[in-house]
């Protein structure tokens, strides 16, 4: 099992912007912001993966995406104590499969070789103290 923590918020996966090159073609491109943030993403895992000595996975995964958010400081103290028993979720953008694309994306070539060998993938938003997001991966057996 491969787990680890990515500080800071969150950052969605955007619609590439398409732009027409001068020969013609065309070509997309993700915000400064996603690009960025997936570098960040990619490094913590890099660093995960050497400091525990784990290869690069081949086989089928599981993936589990925990997107942790801290409330406001415009929240009501009702409110914060709904957080706390559980009655008040996040329900904000962004959107929760916009979040684990760009998780998915960049954890490609780092982790495992693509995403294509993600089988089960659990994700799901949450308050909590600080922005950050909890990645935890499972290698499954082949089935052979």
């Amino acid at each position: 099992m491969i787990e680890f923590k990515v500080e800071g918020k969150a950052v969605p996966q955007p619609r590439p912007r398409v732009y027409q090159t001068a020969s013609g073609k065309s070509k997309a491109v993700n915000s400064r912001q996603s690009r960025t943030y997936k570098r960040l993403v990619k490094l913590t895992a890099k660093s995960y993966m050497n400091r525990q000595q784990l290869t690069i996975a081949e086989c089928p995964i599981a993936v589990h995406l925990t997107f942790v958010f801290s409330p406001p400081k415009s929240y009501t103290k009702k409110k914060l104590k709904a957080i706390e028993s559980g009655s008040l979720v996040y329900q904000k953008k962004p959107d929760l499969d916009n979040l684990a694309k760009g998780i998915l994306d960049a954890l490609n070539d780092t982790v495992y070789r693509d995403d294509a060998q993600i089988v089960e993938l659990n994700v799901k938003k949450q308050y909590g103290d600080t922005d950050h997001v909890l990645i935890a991966i499972n290698k499954l057996s082949n089935g052979v």
